[in-house]
């Protein structure tokens, strides 16, 4: 009996310039009030292929004279090829298991780590790395969103 497998493949990983925004200006009137980072994420379908692309946000915002302030939005888009029985392709969609997401997610958030702290190294920001995620954590929303629609 021949085993079937998943083939993923990460195709390509970069910094989306387009959704990076460093807000210079309210990075120079920072005052060290407390900082909040949020993770915000985005799948999209290349149609008709295997093609699934991720993209990662990581949200800076301060509160200044009791107003959100956002210091910077950094975006990192990954795509992955999923090929395999977890991977299923119909006309407009890929139908994919949650272990595959979680895997995808760990190495999108693995590499915007990096990357975010290349980015910010030389600005006061370099003092609020990424937190630590629990991907489980992060997935919730999207299998609760799956199983309202399959509902």
């Amino acid at each position: 009996m021949e085993s079937q497998e998943l083939d993923i493949r990460l195709l390509n990983i970069e910094e989306d310039r387009d959704r990076t925004h460093f807000y210079r200006w309210e990075m120079m009137r920072f005052e060290g009030t407390p900082v909040d980072v949020k993770l915000m994420s985005d799948f999209a379908h290349h149609t008709g292929s295997h093609i699934i692309h991720l993209s990662l946000t990581a949200r800076y915002t301060t509160f200044r004279s009791q107003m959100c302030r956002h210091l910077l939005d950094y975006t990192v888009g990954a795509d992955f090829e999923l090929r395999g029985p977890d991977a299923t392709l119909t006309k407009n969609e890929i139908i994919v298991d949650a272990h595959v997401i979680r895997l995808m997610f760990s190495v999108a958030l693995g590499a915007l780590r990096g990357m975010l702290a290349l980015r910010t190294s030389n600005s006061f920001l370099a003092n609020y790395p990424l937190p630590v995620y629990n991907v489980d954590t992060l997935m919730e929303p999207i299998i609760n969103d799956a199983k309202t629609i399959d509902a």
